[in-house]
């Protein structure tokens, strides 16, 4: 095998690799940040590997609020099983010491969710959830009149969803 074809290899298995062990969906923004961040491979490998894989029937991709989320199919699990020695073992120690501290931001990252979009010259939507298992628990939609509300309500939101929640639930069912 050439370097670059055995690089395109090693870069796809460590794909492989770390979905399997997260254990849990991870987007292509979030496998890219964490990728690029712990300096695995460059963004373009990065993609070329993802569009492979899909075409290669290696990962499941289930699209959900138009965001694609990835895990490995049973064939990309049988090549992970097959080729994992090609990925260097400093880089699967590192993974494993650090997977469940990462889990728990990919899990965090995708159970808040607070987004803004232009709706009119004036008016902006902001959509604030908490989604447990991807299923909501807790979805409102505002309106407000400038772009510095929205981002506010979503850097709020994102801050503070957790204390939030309870309380509105409270208020709601007249306990507070």
């Amino acid at each position: 095998m050439d370097i670059e074809g055995r690089e395109k290899a090693e870069n796809k298995v460590l794909l492989l690799y770390f979905m399997n062990r997260v254990r849990i969906p991870v987007s292509n923004m979030q496998l890219t940040r964490i990728m690029l961040e712990n300096r695995f491979m460059n963004y373009f490998l990065l993609q070329q590997g993802i569009h492979e894989m899909q075409k290669d029937n290696l990962i499941i991709t289930e699209t959900r609020d138009n965001i694609d989320y990835y895990t490995p199919s049973p064939e990309g699990l049988k090549m992970l099983e097959m080729f994992m020695d090609l990925i260097p073992l400093g880089i699967r120690t590192r993974l494993d010491e650090n997977i469940d501290a990462i889990r728990s931001v990919i899990r965090l990252e995708t159970s808040v969710v607070a987004e803004y979009t232009l709706e009119s010259e004036d008016e902006y939507e902001v959509k604030c959830k908490i989604l447990e298992d991807f299923k909501p628990l807790i979805d409102i939609r505002l309106s407000v009149g400038s772009r510095e509300d929205a981002r506010s309500i979503c850097n709020n939101w994102k801050a503070h969803a957790k204390e939030i929640y309870p309380e509105v639930i409270a208020v709601l069912l007249g306990k507070s």
